[in-house]
């Protein structure tokens, strides 16, 4: 349910943003930050990094690591993906938020870095965010649904 929740949520997200009404850059962050929530709490987002991680992931860092002639792990990359997203949903929040598709595909992909991500203190900090937020919107949609 979390996962179909998030797809109506980063859907409405785009939709709200391609209309250009006057001020609703925040109101379509608000909504792709809800949804962001919802999909890392839904077994979806650790689907997708399985996915991922087979098809993607686990090629570029050997093939970087190769280069580099140092072992390159997943999690590293994960992690740098999880940074990545997170500092393009702040740039975009403090920049300007009426100009927002790249925050909202941000939003998309950073919590499935965030549960490939390692243990260092911002993929930490972000681990935190989605799981205490997702407590937060999953109760606030339970309650407009009554699920």
């Amino acid at each position: 349910m979390d996962a179909f929740l998030a797809a109506c949520m980063f859907t409405a997200a785009w939709w709200i943003n391609r209309q250009k009404f006057k001020k609703s850059g925040l109101l379509a962050l608000i909504i792709a930050f809800g949804g962001s929530m919802l999909f890392y709490r839904s077994p979806a987002s650790e689907t997708a990094l399985g996915w991922l991680n087979d098809s993607l992931i686990a090629s570029v860092s050997d093939m970087v690591g190769g280069m580099l002639g140092d072992p390159l792990h997943s999690s590293v990359v994960w992690a740098v993906v999880c940074i990545a997203g997170f500092a393009i949903t702040i740039m975009d929040l403090a920049k300007n938020h009426h100009y927002n598709a790249w925050a909202i595909v941000a939003l998309v992909i950073t919590p499935i870095a965030a549960h490939g991500a390692g243990s260092g203190a911002i993929p930490g900090l972000i681990d935190g965010l989605h799981s205490g937020g997702a407590q937060f919107v999953s109760g606030i949609v339970g309650g407009a649904l009554g699920t």
